[in-house]
């Protein structure tokens, strides 16, 4: 089995379970090989982090988490008063053509919204586990609004950058309050004209919000309007490219794609938090997302989801013991209800295919 330690935590005798490369992929240690203190000390200086040690299960003693991370019934009430909300705000626009101001402040008041962006740990499995009854429109403008309340968190954003990050989230997808139900529930592939019509919600997102109390508020805004934008010039609306593109509309184009990966949609079931986390970091790597919210969203997603119940691809259910924080494409280590140490970088013929709810555990 493989650890990951820090170079600090280096100790002589200790077996190389990962070649040790250098950022030019030259290797400094080979696998197997016993570390010295000569060999630990050659590894400073050298942009070295972490190494791989090769550790029995006995070795290993991960740290208990006092978190399961599973379904949480006092979650799953405040969703549900924020869903209803959510669906009132959204519901009253294709009405009216009017924001509700006074449904919008009570769904971000500290006691709703924000209640569920508090623990990022709690949310990002939440998500994953929650059965997602009715309009997937309003479920799904809900959780980019906690997930955008999350990541705020996570750039340690000011008081008012968190409830404006919360409030583009939320009102991303209100947009689509003017396109037809009859595209918007087909479960068909979309021909161009109805894909056409599905990508106005940007447009029409942005027209709804400067005719409103919230046009002063240019983050908002924007981030509605441009958050299916790619750095590369390759999203809509405009085709914009990098630095064109307003910071929040760069932020919730990841939050919009990791929510849509999670749902279980009638073209394509939902996947696990690491296929999501390959796709982001393909993108980051094409030049189409902003690298460094990338980076700070999975870095602190593998850090909530360390603790959390999961399905392996052969059918067994295991708890997620350890993630190696130091790569951004690292899968974990997972202990089986068997007690079974698996080390899923190792084993390629084994994947997580889901988190799983209290019930199936």
């Amino acid at each position: 089995m493989l650890r990951s330690y820090d170079v600090t935590e280096l100790r002589s005798g200790m077996k190389v379970g990962r070649a040790v490369k250098d950022f030019d992929g030259k290797i400094l240690i080979k696998e197997n090989v016993k570390l010295t203190s000569e060999l630990i000390d050659s590894l400073r200086g050298k942009n070295v982090f972490s190494v791989y040690i090769d550790v029995t299960p006995e070795e290993y003693a991960p740290v208990p988490n006092k978190q399961e991370h599973l379904l949480d019934k006092a979650y799953l009430r405040c969703y549900k008063t924020c869903f209803a909300s959510t669906q009132n705000l959204y519901y009253g626009f294709a009405n009216t053509n009017k924001i509700d101001m006074k449904e919008l402040a009570e769904l971000v008041r500290a006691d709703n919204i924000s209640e569920l962006c508090d623990d990022g740990a709690k949310a990002v499995t939440q998500i994953h586990n929650m059965k997602r009854d009715g309009d997937n429109v309003i479920h799904h403008a809900l959780n980019v609004g906690i997930l955008s309340g999350v990541m705020a968190h996570w750039l340690n954003f000011r008081a008012q950058q968190v409830g404006e990050l919360i409030m583009t989230g939320l009102l991303s997808e209100i947009g689509k309050m003017k396109i037809s139900k009859g595209i918007l529930n087909k479960t068909e592939k979309l021909d161009e004209e109805e894909l056409a019509e599905v990508r106005k919600h940007v447009v029409y997102g942005y027209a709804a919000l400067l005719d409103s109390p919230l046009k002063k508020l240019k983050n908002v805004l924007l981030g509605v309007l441009q958050h299916h934008e790619r750095c590369d010039g390759s999203g809509y609306p405009s085709k914009l490219k990098g630095d064109k593109i307003n910071d929040f509309g760069k932020i919730i184009a990841v939050l919009d794609i990791y929510d849509a990966m999670a749902t279980h949609r009638s073209y394509a079931k939902k996947n696990s938090p690491f296929d999501i986390i390959k796709v982001l970091y393909g993108d980051a790597l094409a030049g189409k997302l902003e690298t460094r919210f990338v980076v700070v969203f999975v870095e602190k997603l593998l850090q909530s989801l360390n603790g959390s119940w999961v399905g392996l691809s052969d059918g067994q259910r295991a708890k997620i013991v350890y993630i190696d924080s130091s790569r951004i494409t690292a899968l974990p280590i997972v202990q089986t209800i068997n007690d079974d140490f698996i080390d899923l970088n190792r084993r390629t013929d084994l994947k997580i295919d889901s988190l799983l709810t209290a019930n199936e555990v």
